[in-house]
């Protein structure tokens, strides 16, 4: 079941375990601030409605849920520069036919179906409802904020004002920093642009590896927003919404690092 608060909140009163106050917020962007999830599947289901016919209902929404997921483990390769964009999405594409016991669209087809299901899923792109409104007491506190995302920047630019999120004017991807995260260096160029101090600035993301644990070891305070079950840590602060992301800002009580 979803939390509505942040779990381990430090003790405002106690001394020992005194964090430096938050001065700026950076966030993940898929499956943080947008609902690229959701988009995903919808986007899955439109483009294979004729050719999954057949199968079950229960079989195409696992199927799609599993492409969505990347059950493939394709985008981690391509991140390490062994695929390309498209060829990481060509192995979803592949294993999701597999998946059904159908043959998978030829090389030129895989070209014209990725770049359909792209217009498709970019036209479903949306925020989740709480980020709007925890934007907006950001700005209220005067706390600076932007993201940084393990994706091309100006791909990722592109999803923020399509999913009317062009007020986050400070973006890093992975290109423009040089390395992917859990790397550093995407955190401290995202903490630079803010003006912020690494140690008081804080990382919002939904994977507890490549968000958490890389913001922690990059110096900056961190937390998991609570997008997937699933995804949920043994050790780690947790936030069931962006709403309790501003109460705990507001009060300057920051969070174990």
């Amino acid at each position: 079941m979803p939390l509505n608060n942040v779990t381990s909140v430090p003790n405002p009163g106690s001394r020992s375990n005194a964090v430096a106050r938050i001065r700026g917020v950076l966030f993940d962007i898929d499956d943080t601030l947008v609902d690229l999830n959701s988009a995903s599947i919808r986007g899955f289901h439109r483009m294979t409605e004729q050719d999954f016919g057949d199968l079950a209902p229960e079989d195409r929404e696992h199927i799609a849920k599993d492409y969505a997921d990347d059950g493939a483990g394709a985008y981690e390769r391509y991140m390490s520069g062994e695929l390309t964009f498209l060829g990481q999405r060509a192995e979803r594409i592949r294993r999701a036919y597999g998946l059904a016991k159908l043959q998978a669209p030829e090389a030129e087809a895989l070209g014209i179906w990725s770049a359909e299901y792209e217009r498709t899923v970019r036209s479903m792109w949306e925020p989740y409802p709480d980020v709007h409104a925890c934007l907006d007491s950001l700005d209220v506190m005067g706390i600076p904020y932007g993201a940084v995302s393990n994706n091309i920047e100006s791909y990722q630019r592109d999803k923020l004002v399509l999913s009317g999120l062009e007020r986050i004017a400070i973006v890093v991807g992975s290109d423009t920093a040089g390395a992917p995260k859990p790397d550093p260096r995407p955190f401290h160029e995202g903490c630079r642009l803010l003006g912020t101090k690494i140690r008081e600035t804080l990382y919002v993301g939904d994977n507890p590896i490549n968000d958490v644990q890389g913001a922690k070891s990059a110096g900056l305070q961190a937390v998991l927003i609570n997008r997937a079950p699933n995804h949920m840590p043994s050790s780690s602060e947790l936030l069931g919404s962006h709403t309790s992301l501003n109460s705990i800002i507001s009060e300057n009580l920051g969070f174990f690092g």
